[in-house]
């Protein structure tokens, strides 16, 4: 699967786990288009499709890009705030490990291949 296929794939899925039609948009007061918007902006997500550095180290740039874009999500007046990952699970695991403690009201998801949606805890 490549990312773009993921993006499709997830935005059906998080779709109907939201029971809302959600579309890539801007939204108010945030400088970024979101591959997840409802059309009354109460939901907003993006899609990552990350994978360890040689498929075992950490990957410290793309640690930094969700970062960026809990940051952006959590600037946003949405009601619902999630990132929606696919391809490894370890990279959002982890990146929760390390500073979930941080993140105040971004949901982060794991998408199987095969539509299994799974929540990912906060620690």
């Amino acid at each position: 699967m490549t990312p773009r296929e993921f993006e499709t794939q997830a935005r059906e899925i998080m779709s109907a786990h939201f029971g809302s039609k959600l579309s890539e948009s801007l939204v108010d007061g945030v400088p970024k288009r979101f591959d997840y918007v409802s059309q009354d902006g109460s939901i907003v997500g993006d899609a990552k499709y990350y994978t360890m550095v040689g498929g075992e180290r950490l990957p410290p740039a793309k640690f930094a890009t969700i970062a960026e874009h809990v940051w952006l999500l959590e600037k946003s007046r949405a009601d619902q705030k999630f990132l929606v990952f696919g391809n490894d699970r370890r990279v959002p695991k982890l990146w929760l490990d390390r500073y979930g403690h941080l993140v105040t009201d971004v949901d982060f998801y794991f998408l199987e291949e095969g539509d299994s949606l799974e929540q990912l805890k906060r620690t």
